[in-house]
């Protein structure tokens, strides 16, 4: 795994550049064009880049090798900071939700068609930035990458109804109809409901995985397909997969010839563990050996 790690990194980085980016261009769009959903949208962004941060920095953390108080390794250390991202996210709500509830006591002013350019600029980085962050995700099983891809994603939703919002304000401000005015502000109340749901996602998702969360079926079936093509093994019983970072823990029990000795038993669950450790996603690997008697 450890080949993979700095792709890990690099991919963070790149994030990194393109959010703290993001984050100039609205709020800097924001109080020049006059948009509140916009500084809203920059908040968010804010989120983003305090993900990848803790990214970088899990990263490096999960490199460790196992020890004596952590014999199976450091790879849980990506749940606790998504976990820790998850409450960050919330209190970043927080304090947008403040600030856009004290604006609609103000007159509202029309933002500047400039903002609209500075939005669609924003959704056009940001859907590309999490579909890279969630396809290099699957590829490097990687639950806080995840995270971080899905915390983009709706990033770019938010700023679907940031765009809506500037529209009718805009609109509001040309046609003269006041009512219309407060529609970018109403659009940073919805921005804010969006970055509460990803929070909750976030939390709901790390808190399943430091419990214990299965690995996908598809990688449980071709696991156990590849376990059951090693000679000596006649069959498959139990398979367990644990997602475990950006790694899997297995437990297996195989069945072999009743009528082999222990140590020829213990020879092919050496094989068994050879043959998974030599697979990059697995690293911690439990054999029980079962012999099948003949009927």
């Amino acid at each position: 795994m450890k080949r993979n790690e700095p792709t890990r990194e690099g991919v963070m980085a790149k994030s990194f550049l393109v959010n703290a980016s993001l984050i100039v261009i609205k709020g800097a769009g924001g109080f020049l064009f006059f948009s509140t959903a916009l500084i809203a949208d920059a908040f968010h962004s804010l989120s983003d880049l305090v993900s990848d941060t803790l990214v970088i920095f899990g990263v490096r953390q999960t490199k460790k090798p196992p020890d004596r108080e952590h014999p199976i390794g450091h790879g849980k250390i990506e749940y606790v900071l998504s976990i820790f991202l998850g409450f960050v996210v919330l209190f970043i709500a927080y304090q947008i939700g403040r600030q856009a509830v004290a604006v609609f006591g103000d007159t509202p002013t029309a933002p500047s068609i400039y903002a609209l350019v500075v939005v669609v600029f924003v959704i056009a980085s940001k859907l590309l930035l999490s579909r890279y962050l969630l396809a290099r995700a699957d590829v490097l099983h990687s639950q806080v990458l995840k995270a971080s891809g899905k915390e983009s994603f709706v990033d770019v939703l938010g700023s679907v109804v940031v765009l809506l919002g500037v529209s009718f304000g805009y609109l509001g401000g040309r046609t003269g109809v006041t009512w219309l005015l407060y529609a970018d502000s109403v659009a940073a109340l919805l921005v804010i409901l969006f970055i509460i749901r990803v929070a909750i996602s976030i939390l709901a998702d790390s808190v399943s995985s430091i419990i214990g969360k299965n690995a996908p079926e598809s990688v449980i079936e071709e696991t156990k397909n590849h376990i059951e093509q090693i000679e000596g093994v006649r069959g498959v019983d139990k398979l367990t997969m644990l997602v475990y970072g950006h790694y899997y823990q297995v437990m297996v029990d195989i069945r072999v010839d009743g009528s082999k000795s222990v140590a020829e038993g213990h020879e092919i669950a050496h094989e068994v563990r050879n043959r998974l450790r030599a697979e990059k996603q697995i690293q911690h690997i439990t054999v029980h050996v079962n012999p099948e008697v003949e009927s």
